[in-house]
């Protein structure tokens, strides 16, 4: 219940962001962590998949379920938690709303992961807040160490490659940096 009293919080907020004007990149201060004010998703963090799932198909009114993948470290940019490889799974499952998606995940393994971790001290909840970036490991990863706010986990897959920003203590959540391939 304190997870559904959020998110229709988060949704009103949101909502009213939305309704705003953009911000470009340029016009971002230059000490910007963030290319743009556009959230991708937010991503919560959850014990037990098909019984939130379920929750969110009913408190949505959705048809049917949204499918669940099982993602993998990949070779050419494998999971790394905490400076050390890591070969952790997670159950993904993407809930795409008019103004952000939400994305949940549920950790499958004992590897070593951000997620479990987030699960074993915090509980479920709101995890991450993804924004997209072009560069992560060319100009972020500097960028946020300088900050105060290491990488902690990253990782990708064969379109692109995240990042969890350490901004837990400093803005409530943690910041995914999110690098799709190929997009603008």
């Amino acid at each position: 219940m304190k997870l559904l009293t959020f998110f229709c919080s988060l949704m009103v907020v949101t909502g009213a962001f939305a309704a705003e004007e953009t911000a470009r990149s340029s016009d971002l201060p230059a000490d910007a962590l963030v290319p743009q004010r556009n959230m991708l998703h937010i991503g919560i963090v959850v014990k037990d998949m098909d019984a939130t799932l379920a929750h969110w198909t009913k408190f949505l009114g959705l048809a049917e379920k949204p499918a669940t993948i099982v993602a993998t470290g990949h070779h050419a940019n494998p999971t790394v938690f905490r400076g050390k490889p890591s070969a952790a799974k997670v159950r993904l499952a993407f809930i795409q709303l008019e103004n952000i998606q939400v994305e949940l995940l549920s950790p499958l393994d004992d590897e070593p992961n951000h997620w479990q971790e987030f699960l074993d001290t915090k509980g479920e909840g709101v995890h991450h807040m993804a924004f997209a970036v072009k560069g992560l490991g060319e100009a972020y990863v500097d960028a946020y160490d300088a900050a105060g706010l290491p990488i902690i986990m990253s990782g990708g897959w064969d379109g692109g490659e995240y990042g969890y920003a350490d901004t837990h203590d400093a803005l409530g959540a943690t910041v995914e940096l999110l690098e799709r391939y190929g997009e603008p």
